[in-house]
C-alpha cells in the first residue's frame, strides 16, 4: 500500500549512475525544505512509488539520451499513475527528447541554427560528409551530433576541408542513431560565449554566458568551459521569451506551467540564434543567481 500522499512531498529526479542531488540543486532542495517540503533524490531508472509524490521534478537525469525509449516509457508510467505531478509536463518533455523539436520552433518563426538532418534509410549508403558541408558553403567547418543527445555526447567539430577524415566516424554515428544525426555550421560567435537564459514559471529569471576553453568549441564544464552571470539586453530576453511561447504552442502547454526552461543560443546581428531549448535536465545555475532557487521552490509547492 502506498503511503498517504503529502501535499509537499517532492522527488528531485536524478539517475542511477549519480543518484545524489547536484551541488547546484542542493540550493533548490534547501529552499523547498524551508517551505515545509519533504525532499528526496530519486533516480528515474530505479523503482519507486511515484504516485506517493506531490511533485516529481526532473533535474539531473543525465543518462536519458543513452536510453531514450526507456525514458519515454517511464514518463508515460508517471503520467498514468499520477497525472499532473511531473514537471516539466510529460507533453513538453516527450516533445523535447529528440532535437527535431527545433523543426517545430523553426516553423513557428524562431531563428535556429541552420541544420541538415540526416537519417539512415535501410539499405542506403550514408551521404558524403565532405559534399554535404561543401554544398552549404560552410567555410568555418561544421558540428556533428546525434538528434538525441546531451552534454555534448558524440558531438564533434569537423574542420574546414577535412570532412573526409571524419567520414567513417560519421557513418558509425549515423548507424547508431535511430532518429538521425544533425550537421550544423560551426558558429565562430561561440568563442564569445553561448548565452543561457533561464525562465521560471514562464518568467525570465537570470542569464549566464558559457565560454569554451581555448582550442575547444564545447562550453560544458566537463570540457573546461567557464560560466559567468551576465545581464542580457531586453531584446535578447524577448527573443528567448518567443522561444518559450512557441514551445508552449507546439505542446499545447500554458507558458506559466513551464516550471523551468533554459534557452541556449548565440547572438548574431543583435538577435538570438537558438541552439537548444532545455526543458528536461538543464543546469539552472542557481549558484550564480541568489534568490532563483527560492523562486522555483515557491512555484513547486504552490502549484
Amino acid at each position: 500500500m502506498s503511503p498517504p500522499l503529502s501535499p509537499n512531498r517532492v522527488a528531485l529526479i536524478t539517475y542511477s549512475g549519480v543518484p545524489a542531488i547536484t551541488a547546484d540543486d542542493r540550493l533548490l532542495r534547501d529552499a523547498l525544505v524551508a517551505r515545509g517540503a519533504q525532499v528526496e533524490a530519486r533516480p528515474w531508472d530505479a523503482r519507486a512509488d511515484w504516485a506517493s509524490y506531490h511533485r516529481i521534478v526532473l533535474r539531473s537525469c543525465w543518462n536519458f539520451h543513452h536510453r531514450p525509449a526507456e525514458f519515454l516509457l517511464w514518463i508515460d508510467e508517471v503520467k498514468e499513475n499520477h497525472d499532473g505531478s511531473l514537471r516539466n509536463s510529460p507533453a513538453l518533455v516527450q516533445w523535447s527528447v529528440d532535437k527535431r523539436y527545433l523543426l517545430d520552433l523553426d516553423a513557428r518563426g524562431i531563428a535556429i541554427v541552420p541544420t541538415i538532418w540526416v537519417s539512415a534509410a535501410e539499405g542506403s549508403a550514408a551521404p558524403d560528409l565532405d559534399a554535404l558541408i561543401a554544398a552549404q558553403g560552410w567555410t568555418e567547418g561544421a558540428v556533428v551530433k546525434p538528434a538525441i543527445s546531451a552534454t555534448a555526447h558524440q558531438t564533434w567539430l569537423v574542420e574546414p576541408r577535412r570532412a573526409s577524415e571524419h567520414q567513417a566516424r560519421f557513418e558509425a554515428l549515423l548507424a547508431a542513431s535511430p532518429t538521425g544525426v544533425m550537421v550544423q555550421p560551426f558558429l565562430p560567435e561561440i568563442r564569445d560565449g553561448e548565452w543561457s537564459l533561464i525562465f521560471l514559471g514562464g518568467e525570465f529569471s537570470h542569464a549566464v554566458v558559457k565560454r569554451p576553453a581555448d582550442g575547444d568549441f564545447r562550453v560544458q564544464h566537463d570540457f573546461g568551459g567557464t560560466v559567468e552571470r551576465r545581464e542580457p539586453e531586453p531584446s535578447l530576453i524577448e527573443d528567448a521569451r518567443a522561444v518559450l511561447h512557441a514551445a508552449a504552442r507546439a505542446t499545447d502547454t500554458r507558458v506559466e506551467e513551464i516550471l523551468y526552461a533554459r534557452v541556449d543560443g548565440i547572438v548574431r546581428d543583435a538577435k538570438l540564434l537558438l541552439m537548444e531549448l532545455e526543458v528536461i535536465e538543464p543546469t539552472l545555475f542557481f549558484s550564480h543567481a541568489p534568490g532563483a532557487a527560492a523562486r522555483m521552490a515557491e512555484l513547486i509547492v504552490s502549484q
